[in-house]
Protein backbone atom coordinates (compact mmCIF):
# COMPACT_ATOMS: atom_id res chain seq x y z
CA UNK A 1 0.00 0.00 0.00
CA UNK A 2 1.29 3.32 -0.73
CA UNK A 3 0.67 5.65 1.77
CA UNK A 4 2.33 8.77 0.27
CA UNK A 5 -0.71 11.54 1.50
CA UNK A 6 -0.36 13.21 -1.40
CA UNK A 7 -0.87 10.49 -3.58
CA UNK A 8 -3.13 10.47 -6.74
CA UNK A 9 -5.55 6.92 -6.45
CA UNK A 10 -5.96 5.32 -9.72
CA UNK A 11 -8.36 2.27 -10.06
CA UNK A 12 -7.69 -0.48 -12.31
CA UNK A 13 -10.88 -2.44 -12.40
CA UNK A 14 -10.41 -5.65 -14.84
CA UNK A 15 -10.61 -9.38 -15.43
CA UNK A 16 -7.96 -12.26 -15.51
CA UNK A 17 -5.50 -10.04 -17.48
CA UNK A 18 -5.60 -7.48 -14.48
CA UNK A 19 -5.29 -10.04 -12.27
CA UNK A 20 -2.24 -11.46 -14.03
CA UNK A 21 -2.60 -15.06 -15.14
CA UNK A 22 -0.48 -16.84 -17.01
CA UNK A 23 -1.85 -17.49 -20.61
CA UNK A 24 -0.80 -21.26 -20.24
CA UNK A 25 -4.02 -22.71 -18.72
CA UNK A 26 -2.60 -23.15 -15.11
CA UNK A 27 -4.72 -20.88 -13.69
CA UNK A 28 -1.60 -19.18 -11.65
CA UNK A 29 -0.53 -15.87 -12.19
CA UNK A 30 2.27 -13.80 -12.90
CA UNK A 31 4.33 -12.28 -9.22
CA UNK A 32 2.78 -8.64 -8.36
CA UNK A 33 5.83 -6.82 -9.80
CA UNK A 34 5.13 -8.66 -13.47
CA UNK A 35 1.18 -8.02 -13.57
CA UNK A 36 1.00 -4.70 -15.30
CA UNK A 37 -0.93 -2.92 -12.63
CA UNK A 38 2.56 -3.89 -10.60
CA UNK A 39 4.55 -2.38 -13.59
CA UNK A 40 2.18 0.51 -13.60
CA UNK A 41 2.84 1.35 -9.92
CA UNK A 42 7.16 1.79 -10.39
CA UNK A 43 6.97 3.66 -13.31
CA UNK A 44 4.24 6.02 -11.53
CA UNK A 45 6.42 5.60 -8.19
CA UNK A 46 4.92 6.73 -5.04
CA UNK A 47 3.13 9.84 -6.21
CA UNK A 48 0.22 7.14 -7.70
CA UNK A 49 -1.29 4.68 -5.69
CA UNK A 50 -2.68 2.21 -8.17
CA UNK A 51 -5.67 -0.03 -6.84
CA UNK A 52 -5.47 -3.81 -8.85
CA UNK A 53 -8.38 -5.15 -8.77
CA UNK A 54 -8.85 -7.69 -11.62
CA UNK A 55 -10.85 -10.76 -11.31
CA UNK A 56 -10.89 -13.80 -13.45
CA UNK A 57 -14.03 -14.33 -15.48
CA UNK A 58 -15.48 -11.15 -14.53
CA UNK A 59 -17.98 -10.14 -17.15
CA UNK A 60 -19.37 -6.31 -17.74
CA UNK A 61 -23.16 -6.80 -16.03
CA UNK A 62 -23.50 -10.87 -16.62
CA UNK A 63 -24.20 -13.53 -13.80
CA UNK A 64 -21.47 -16.34 -14.47
CA UNK A 65 -23.60 -19.46 -15.09
CA UNK A 66 -21.52 -21.90 -13.08
CA UNK A 67 -22.64 -21.38 -8.93
CA UNK A 68 -19.43 -21.85 -7.94
CA UNK A 69 -18.04 -18.79 -9.36
CA UNK A 70 -20.06 -15.99 -8.22
CA UNK A 71 -19.56 -12.47 -7.97
CA UNK A 72 -18.62 -12.47 -11.87
CA UNK A 73 -20.83 -9.75 -12.62
CA UNK A 74 -18.40 -6.42 -12.82
CA UNK A 75 -21.22 -3.77 -12.58
CA UNK A 76 -22.63 -5.34 -9.05
CA UNK A 77 -19.45 -4.60 -7.47
CA UNK A 78 -18.26 -1.34 -9.09
CA UNK A 79 -20.11 0.80 -7.07
CA UNK A 80 -18.92 -0.09 -3.73
CA UNK A 81 -15.37 -0.28 -4.99
CA UNK A 82 -15.54 3.39 -6.42
CA UNK A 83 -16.98 4.02 -2.87
CA UNK A 84 -14.38 2.52 -1.05
CA UNK A 85 -11.73 3.71 -2.99
CA UNK A 86 -12.54 7.37 -2.72
CA UNK A 87 -11.04 10.24 -3.82
CA UNK A 88 -9.30 8.66 -6.89
CA UNK A 89 -8.17 10.61 -9.53
CA UNK A 90 -9.19 8.03 -12.28
CA UNK A 91 -10.26 4.60 -13.20
CA UNK A 92 -8.82 2.11 -15.83
CA UNK A 93 -11.27 0.14 -17.03
CA UNK A 94 -11.26 -2.90 -18.69
CA UNK A 95 -13.59 -5.37 -19.41
CA UNK A 96 -15.16 -7.02 -22.16
CA UNK A 97 -13.36 -10.30 -22.79
CA UNK A 98 -15.79 -12.62 -20.80
CA UNK A 99 -18.85 -11.36 -22.45
CA UNK A 100 -17.46 -12.78 -25.58
CA UNK A 101 -17.89 -16.58 -23.90
CA UNK A 102 -20.25 -18.69 -26.38
CA UNK A 103 -22.76 -19.01 -23.22
CA UNK A 104 -23.09 -15.61 -23.41
CA UNK A 105 -23.16 -14.69 -27.29
CA UNK A 106 -22.72 -11.16 -26.84
CA UNK A 107 -22.40 -8.60 -29.63
CA UNK A 108 -19.88 -5.93 -29.34
CA UNK A 109 -22.16 -3.66 -29.63
CA UNK A 110 -24.03 -4.74 -26.68
CA UNK A 111 -20.43 -5.27 -24.91
CA UNK A 112 -19.92 -1.37 -25.24
CA UNK A 113 -23.81 -0.44 -24.19
CA UNK A 114 -22.91 -2.31 -20.81
CA UNK A 115 -19.73 -0.53 -20.80
CA UNK A 116 -21.26 2.77 -21.04
CA UNK A 117 -23.17 1.78 -17.51
CA UNK A 118 -19.82 2.30 -16.03
CA UNK A 119 -19.05 5.20 -17.33
CA UNK A 120 -22.76 6.62 -16.02
CA UNK A 121 -21.65 4.91 -12.40
CA UNK A 122 -18.56 6.97 -12.35
CA UNK A 123 -20.35 10.52 -13.39
CA UNK A 124 -22.69 9.78 -11.11
CA UNK A 125 -21.21 8.45 -7.73
CA UNK A 126 -16.99 9.89 -8.44
CA UNK A 127 -18.09 12.77 -11.33
CA UNK A 128 -13.99 14.30 -10.34
CA UNK A 129 -12.36 11.23 -11.35
CA UNK A 130 -11.17 10.63 -14.98
CA UNK A 131 -12.29 7.15 -16.49
CA UNK A 132 -9.91 5.55 -19.21
CA UNK A 133 -11.92 2.71 -21.06
CA UNK A 134 -9.55 0.27 -22.86
CA UNK A 135 -10.77 -1.90 -25.21
CA UNK A 136 -9.16 -5.75 -24.27
CA UNK A 137 -7.21 -7.31 -26.41
CA UNK A 138 -8.73 -9.58 -29.24
CA UNK A 139 -8.86 -13.25 -28.82
CA UNK A 140 -7.38 -15.77 -30.98
CA UNK A 141 -8.40 -19.03 -31.63
CA UNK A 142 -6.91 -22.25 -30.52
CA UNK A 143 -9.40 -24.78 -31.06
CA UNK A 144 -13.35 -25.30 -29.65
CA UNK A 145 -13.35 -24.76 -26.04
CA UNK A 146 -16.24 -24.86 -23.15
CA UNK A 147 -15.92 -21.09 -23.50
CA UNK A 148 -14.57 -19.82 -26.66
CA UNK A 149 -14.92 -20.40 -30.14
CA UNK A 150 -14.22 -18.91 -33.49
CA UNK A 151 -17.69 -16.30 -33.08
CA UNK A 152 -16.13 -15.28 -30.18
CA UNK A 153 -13.26 -14.45 -31.78
CA UNK A 154 -15.15 -12.47 -34.22
CA UNK A 155 -16.96 -10.70 -31.44
CA UNK A 156 -14.07 -9.83 -30.04
CA UNK A 157 -12.60 -8.30 -32.60
CA UNK A 158 -15.63 -6.08 -33.21
CA UNK A 159 -14.98 -4.98 -29.48
CA UNK A 160 -12.41 -2.14 -29.73
CA UNK A 161 -14.81 -0.15 -32.74
CA UNK A 162 -17.68 -0.17 -30.81
CA UNK A 163 -16.01 0.70 -27.39
CA UNK A 164 -14.07 3.75 -29.07
CA UNK A 165 -17.33 5.27 -30.16
CA UNK A 166 -18.66 4.39 -26.72
CA UNK A 167 -15.87 6.84 -25.11
CA UNK A 168 -16.13 10.03 -27.86
CA UNK A 169 -20.33 9.39 -27.00
CA UNK A 170 -19.47 9.46 -23.47
CA UNK A 171 -16.42 11.83 -23.49
CA UNK A 172 -14.53 9.49 -22.17
CA UNK A 173 -10.72 8.97 -22.30
CA UNK A 174 -9.99 5.38 -24.95
CA UNK A 175 -7.19 3.22 -25.05
CA UNK A 176 -7.04 0.04 -27.33
CA UNK A 177 -4.96 -2.59 -25.50
CA UNK A 178 -4.88 -4.90 -28.83
CA UNK A 179 -2.55 -2.37 -29.94
CA UNK A 180 0.30 -3.03 -27.86
CA UNK A 181 -0.52 -6.03 -25.90
CA UNK A 182 -0.53 -10.26 -27.00
CA UNK A 183 -2.36 -13.14 -26.03
CA UNK A 184 -0.41 -15.75 -25.44
CA UNK A 185 -0.43 -20.16 -26.12
CA UNK A 186 -4.27 -20.14 -24.72
CA UNK A 187 -5.57 -17.76 -27.07
CA UNK A 188 -7.00 -15.17 -23.98
CA UNK A 189 -4.11 -13.98 -21.12
CA UNK A 190 -1.18 -11.76 -22.04
CA UNK A 191 2.46 -12.79 -22.40
CA UNK A 192 4.75 -11.24 -19.67
CA UNK A 193 5.90 -8.23 -22.21
CA UNK A 194 2.64 -7.57 -22.97
CA UNK A 195 2.23 -6.28 -19.66
CA UNK A 196 5.29 -4.45 -19.90
CA UNK A 197 4.25 -2.38 -22.38
CA UNK A 198 0.46 -2.05 -21.50
CA UNK A 199 1.29 0.03 -18.36
CA UNK A 200 3.94 1.81 -19.94
CA UNK A 201 1.13 3.06 -22.57
CA UNK A 202 -1.43 3.56 -19.59
CA UNK A 203 1.33 5.85 -17.64
CA UNK A 204 1.89 7.72 -20.36
CA UNK A 205 -2.19 7.80 -21.05
CA UNK A 206 -2.85 9.03 -16.79
CA UNK A 207 0.31 11.45 -17.40
CA UNK A 208 -1.40 13.59 -20.32
CA UNK A 209 -4.36 13.64 -18.38
CA UNK A 210 -2.45 16.01 -15.75
CA UNK A 211 -3.98 14.11 -12.65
Amino acid sequence: MNVNPAAKTVLCFGDSNTYGTFPDGSGNRYPADVRWTGRLQQELSDAYYVIEEGLGGRTTNLDHPRPEKPGRNGIMYFTPCLLSNRPMSAVVIMLGTNDCKNVYNRSAKEIAAALGEYCDIVKLTSPETKVVLVAPTPLRFVGQSDFYDEGSVRRSEDISSEVKKLAQEKEVVFYDAGLVATVGPDGTHWDEASHTVFAHEIAKTLKDLQI
